[in-house]
């Protein structure tokens, strides 16, 4: 099986110090039925999919972060991943094509100006979001 893994990198986050996090946990974690994992600052959520992978036990994992934009990112993910994989692949055909460096950063451009005043619709928040932190795919669906 594939080893979920953060979708953006996160300043801050955790990643390096998960075996230490990890060894303050009680010695007993493992052998709790149903346990439920609170993250109060997800970020990128290496603590997250660490934990959830490493620890069949934990049934339930209750996420939360400041950044609102971050949270729709991770809701966008969980409500409507189909949707999601079509709009990404939408948009990274749409980026490729553009033929020249000054179109694509046109491209960029607008979708970080509507990103920015804030009238994007979750899914727009989410590809912006994906594209501005991984340098990936592009944000701007009509």
């Amino acid at each position: 099986m594939t080893k979920a893994k953060p979708f953006i990198k996160w300043v801050g986050g955790k990643s390096q110090l998960i075996e230490q996090l990890d060894a303050l946990l009680p010695a007993d974690f493992d052998n709790w039925d149903n346990a439920t994992y609170i993250e109060p600052f997800v970020g990128g959520g290496a603590m997250l999919f660490y934990m959830l992978q490493r620890y069949p036990n934990i049934h339930h994992a209750i996420i939360n972060d400041i950044n609102p934009d971050l949270t729709i990112c991770y809701h966008t993910i969980r409500d409507f991943p189909e949707l999601l994989i079509e709009s990404l692949q939408y948009i990274e055909n749409t980026y490729l094509a553009l033929q020249t460096e000054e179109e694509r950063k046109e491209f960029f451009m607008t979708a970080r100006k509507r990103y920015n005043e804030k009238i994007s619709t979750r899914l727009r928040i989410r590809h912006f979001f994906s594209f501005s932190t991984e340098h990936v795919l592009m944000a701007y669906i009509e």
